[in-house]
């Protein structure tokens, strides 16, 4: 047989079965030309290899800040929205003393709180939200109102009330609320 096919048919027996030694790991030469470490795409680049060098992670891009007057309008929309499931239980509780048309209404009483339109009237606008929770006994504080009946107002009421105070101190943080003048307190 010839010299160079029993070597071939050798070797090749020998990568079917497997060598036990691991091959030594070559690399390979820099091209004549002197082109260095980038890759060109060709067999035996270094495409193959892993870049040594870390990266840096890509940074996801930060999402768009929001539209303000966008964000405050959807605070007034909610706003509105928990007043209009809250008004039975203020037309119920409190429309006697606090709509002109109510038996009890007095000009005192519609001057710190007029709910004849919405947004509320009166000297404590700036501060209705707050003060329907204490008056009501929502902060804790003892009720007072309704006037002829504190502490009447309970249960899913009281929470219709509280959703709707909730909904207007997120708009007010939010400068949602047109300002107004200072509030007197002349109770």
């Amino acid at each position: 047989m010839n010299k160079y096919l029993v070597t071939f048919l050798a070797t090749a027996a020998l990568a079917a079965c497997g060598s036990k030694s691991s091959p030594t790991p070559t690399t390979p030469a820099e091209p004549a030309g002197g082109h260095g470490d980038h890759d060109h795409g060709g067999a035996g680049s270094a495409a193959s290899t892993p870049d040594p060098t870390p990266k840096e992670p890509d940074k996801p891009a930060e999402p768009p800040k929001p539209d303000a007057g966008k964000v405050k309008a959807d605070l007034l929309a909610a706003e509105t929205s928990a007043w209009e499931t809250a008004r039975p239980v203020f037309t119920t509780s409190c429309a006697t003393c606090h709509t002109k048309a109510g038996k009890k209404a007095a000009k005192k009483k519609l001057d710190h709180f007029n709910m004849d339109t919405y947004p509320l009237g009166g000297h404590h606008t700036g501060t209705i939200g707050f003060t329907i929770r204490d008056v009501l006994g929502i902060s804790g504080k003892k009720p007072t109102m309704p006037f002829d009946k504190p502490g009447s107002v309970q249960g899913d009421d009281l929470a219709r009330i509280k959703s709707w105070t909730d909904a207007w101190e997120a708009a007010e943080k939010a400068g949602a609320h047109p300002p107004v003048a200072a509030d007197k307190d002349d109770d």
